[in-house]
């Protein structure tokens, strides 16, 4: 039945029925297609594995290793996969004959056969060979950019928000992360560096071994860090190395004390509430200084960093956790807006909503008089403070951060501003370290040739440094804080000729209460895993990136290089096709009496043209063998001659090349089907000519 699609006939029988005859036709065509494919590899490999037996040395070879791995049950599988392939055939002379035959017909005429397969060699090998080359170039560049495991690793950093800060609490939900299995931080700020009679402003990065060894820096003299590492890189508050201060005995959730304080927020601070007194908790909302300040109770929590500044005081005999002292209070909650400035956060009546919630207590001024702050008063409580501060006097603890402002408001009473002072947002704070620098850096051969220091001599020498700390990293200080002095020795130094730097121990800077970081290297289980976590992080409000982005922009290019070079490389395939055709064309010619007297003995019409087929695709699937082989050797070769040059150059070995596993399977596989093509037409000829006729061809 010959099917005919039309909209029409959707409704009738007859429409179905030849649509599934169809289908069924295509299935059954593929199905001899590929038996037949999968007879000519088993005939073809054996014919060849015996032709290799022949040879004098390697014959004995293959023979001891064919006696020592062919047993007689492989022999049995053989067999049976070979009348499988062949039960389809009952009454047809048989795949196996007729591939014989074809080869030996092929033998017949060993110097065309020869020429014509060396002909199609020559195509696939241009193409294994530019494809190779593709693959090759790729792998050099990627492997330049990346290493297996960066492939893994996630940088992540604040982006242009600056109301997000890099601190535990992100680590920690960073690390819930399906997947993720370990986050290291960076810390970086400007030293001052003083060396012999030189001085001069360089970054400083402060960083674990973990972090140094993700971000592949190499040394090229000495060793990493030796001083206690930093143990919160997985977002768990955890103990400073070194401490040696003993922890109250407490109960979290229950008061410090039971008096009531007077707090309020440090001039041109903004510090997180949190819904319990944990930050593990939710984050309500932000808390902005507020005239006339807050009153609220201490109240044992969790830690938090700094430890030294009540983030780690006490400790809870049931639980086993240590905790820190937190202020509980009712507060008003502001948003943060991306530019970081705060707006009040509002109830569906417009009304500021106030809430109970926990800050930490480095980022409050604490106050012991009950009376601080007052908002509104008469001009001769103005005055009077004024007064004392012009006379140079505080009229509060605060007031040395503050300037008074007087303004009437519709009632005619001066309200009263206090703002943080112009003197004050000049000064700079010092810092001071709670246990003492490591004294180990890491340096950059850059900054030892700024120094003028010898490399040979590197190793061991002093300078001194004080790090510059702005508000970013410490939000509790006024603008920026300057350390003292801080003598540091080399114990490193890093293969980096171009940039001035140096590393020291993330430990450092914990100790001198910086909370957040600038930089975060989250590692996960696999290549992928990278995009999932990512998203998750991004949802966090944090910018990331990854050396992936990187390898997906040099894969996308390679690949439109690929397909420029195989369309090249096509080119050189189908002159060898037309070559093929010419002699399957030739052959035909020549063998017409040959045919009818095959047809006469009883050979049928299909039978013929399978013969020629398999003539096409004995000729295509050698070509495509030797073309793989040739597209090796000269790729092989060419990765030699330019290793020369590479490794006099002190580059190493250079293999510019590479063939995939995927690629030789799909050019086997298409050399098949370009001798299947060509072989078509001529074989379409020889089945239809007449036996009568081509006995009287001359």
């Amino acid at each position: 039945m010959k099917f005919k699609f039309h909209f029409k006939n959707i409704t009738n029988p007859k429409f179905w029925v030849g649509l599934f005859l169809s289908i069924l036709r295509l299935a059954v065509t593929t199905y001899l297609f590929m038996a037949f494919f999968v007879v000519l590899i088993i005939i073809f490999s054996a014919t060849i594995f015996n032709a290799l037996k022949r040879v004098p040395l390697l014959g004995f070879v293959i023979m001891k290793i064919e006696g020592f791995i062919w047993t007689n049950k492989l022999d049995r599988i053989y067999m049976k996969i070979l009348r499988f392939l062949e039960s389809s055939r009952q009454t047809e002379v048989s795949r196996t004959y007729i591939i014989g035959l074809a080869i030996r017909n092929l033998l017949s005429k060993k110097t065309r056969t020869f020429i014509t397969i060396l002909g199609m060699a020559v195509g696939v090998g241009i193409i294994v060979f530019l494809l190779s080359l593709g693959y090759g170039i790729e792998r050099l560049v990627v492997g330049k950019v990346a290493s297996l495991d960066e492939l893994r690793i996630i940088d992540v950093t604040v982006g242009d928000n600056t109301a997000l800060h890099l601190n535990n609490s992100i680590i920690e939900k960073i690390t819930n992360l399906p997947k993720a299995q370990k986050v290291a931080p960076l810390i970086s700020t400007v030293g001052k560096v003083a060396f012999n009679q030189a001085n001069t402003d360089m970054i400083v990065y402060a960083a674990s071994n973990d972090f140094i060894n993700l971000a592949k820096i190499k040394l090229v003299k000495g060793t990493l860090f030796t001083a206690g590492e930093d143990k919160n890189s997985s977002g768990a508050a955890a103990r400073v190395k070194g401490a040696t201060d003993s922890l109250m005995p407490a109960r979290e959730g229950t008061p410090f004390e039971q008096a009531l304080i007077n707090f309020n927020v440090f001039p041109d601070a903004v510090v997180e509430v949190w819904k319990t007194c944990s930050i593990n908790s939710e984050i309500l909302g932000y808390l902005d200084r507020y005239e006339g300040g807050f009153q609220g109770q201490k109240y044992w929590g969790g830690t938090y960093s700094p430890h030294n500044q009540n983030g780690r005081v006490g400790y809870d005999k049931n639980s086993g956790k240590e905790l820190g002292v937190w202020v509980k209070a009712s507060i008003p909650l502001y948003n943060k807006l991306p530019d970081g400035a705060l707006q009040p956060t509002l109830n569906t009546a417009g009304q500021q909503i106030w809430a109970d919630g926990c800050v930490e207590m480095p980022k409050l001024q604490i106050f012991d008089s009950p009376d601080f702050g007052t908002v509104l008063g008469v001009s001769t409580s103005v005055a009077s403070e004024s007064a004392a501060l012009s006379n140079g006097s505080q009229a509060t603890d605060s007031a040395m951060y503050r300037e008074v402002t007087t303004t009437p408001n519709s009632g005619g009473l001066e309200v009263v501003e206090l703002t943080a002072s112009s003197s004050a947002k000049r000064a700079t704070q010092t810092l001071n370290f709670e246990h003492g620098p490591s004294s180990e850096a890491v340096v950059s051969s850059a900054m030892l040739n700024l120094l003028s220091i010898r490399p040979d001599k590197a190793l061991g020498t002093t300078f001194r440094v004080s790090f510059v700390i702005n508000q970013s990293l410490k939000p509790e200080i006024n603008g920026k804080a300057i350390t003292k002095e801080a003598e540091y020795k080399v114990i490193g130094v890093t293969d980096d000729v171009s940039a001035t730097y140096f590393y020291v121990p993330i430990i450092d800077m914990k100790n001198l209460g910086i909370t957040n970081y600038s930089q975060l290297k989250v590692v996960v289980a696999d290549k992928d895993s990278v995009s999932p976590a990512r998203k998750g992080i991004e949802t966090l409000g944090l910018r990331t990136a990854s050396t992936n982005d990187t390898v997906s922009q040099i894969e996308d290019l390679f690949a439109n290089l690929r397909i420029l070079l195989g369309l090249l490389g096509m080119v050189a395939l189908a002159v060898a096709s037309l070559g093929m055709f010419n002699t399957l064309t030739v052959s035909l010619l020549e063998r017409t009496r040959e045919i009818g007297g095959m047809k006469v003995m009883g050979m049928v019409s299909s039978e013929v043209q399978d013969l020629f087929l398999a003539e096409a695709m004995i000729m295509g699937l050698s070509g495509g063998i030797v073309g793989i082989i040739l597209g090796f050797l000269v790729g092989n070769f060419l990765s030699f001659f330019i290793s020369f040059y590479s490794i006099a150059a002190g580059q190493g070995y250079l293999n510019l090349t590479y063939i995939p596993g995927f690629l030789v399977a799909f050019i086997i596989v298409s050399s098949f089907i370009v001798g299947l093509f060509t072989g078509f037409y001529p074989a379409q000829r020889a089945k239809k000519i007449s036996a009568l006729n081509a006995l009287r061809y001359e």
